[in-house]
């Protein structure tokens, strides 16, 4: 009677994992084009330019002049997340490591070094955050573009853009550079606001 026993106990058991699995793998099956990966690509470099206005933040009652100028040269690789059924989509999800150049009319300039996440909104369109950090050269003294130390300083850049072409894109962005309260002994504060367009090759 126990060996009857331990072995209904036993094939019920076996049974019920197995219609688990079978639940189990058919849910999976049925969200399989759900399914996504992130994957590191090589890809050819981009350059963005971006020309806008700026001012001081400190003393920023003066409002926004001409003219400031971004670069952004992207490194020739993108670490990205998509659907593993649609490869050749918009990526959901992109990140990149780029170059940044950044100065204004006064040759005041930054060079630095960021990380951009990009997440697609609509097709073709992406709303990225870029942070960064630049080291900040002063070439003219006593002006009012917010670069008036030299040293270390946070780079932000808030961005939309909407590729027009496979090679071309445009967009609107928001710059802003900073000590971030890390670096206390640089107190650089400016904020740009300005157009920008891209080209990867």
């Amino acid at each position: 009677m126990r060996l009857l026993f331990c072995f209904i106990l036993a094939s019920s058991y076996c049974f019920s994992q197995s219609e688990r699995q079978q639940l189990l793998d058919s849910l999976n099956k049925a969200r399989e084009n759900e399914r996504g990966v992130f994957k590191l690509y090589i890809k050819k470099p981009e350059i963005e330019v971006i020309g806008g206005v700026f001012r001081n933040r400190e003393t920023a009652t003066q409002g926004f002049e001409p003219i400031n100028f971004t670069y952004n040269i992207s490194l020739p690789f993108q670490f990205d997340l998509n659907y593993v059924n649609l490869k050749a989509h918009d990526k959901l999800l992109k990140i990149n490591a780029n170059l940044i150049v950044h100065h204004s009319k006064y040759g005041n300039y930054a060079l630095g070094m960021g990380a951009r996440f990009s997440f697609l909104v609509i097709k073709r369109t992406y709303l990225s955050y870029q942070g960064g950090v630049v080291w900040c050269e002063v070439v003219k003294r006593n002006t009012n573009d917010g670069i008036t130390n030299m040293g270390f300083c946070l780079h932000h850049e808030f961005s939309l853009s909407h590729n027009i072409t496979k090679h071309i894109k445009v967009s609107v962005n928001a710059v802003h550079i900073s000590n971030g309260n890390l670096f206390k002994g640089v107190k650089n504060n400016q904020d740009v606001l300005g157009i920008g367009i891209a080209y990867q090759f």
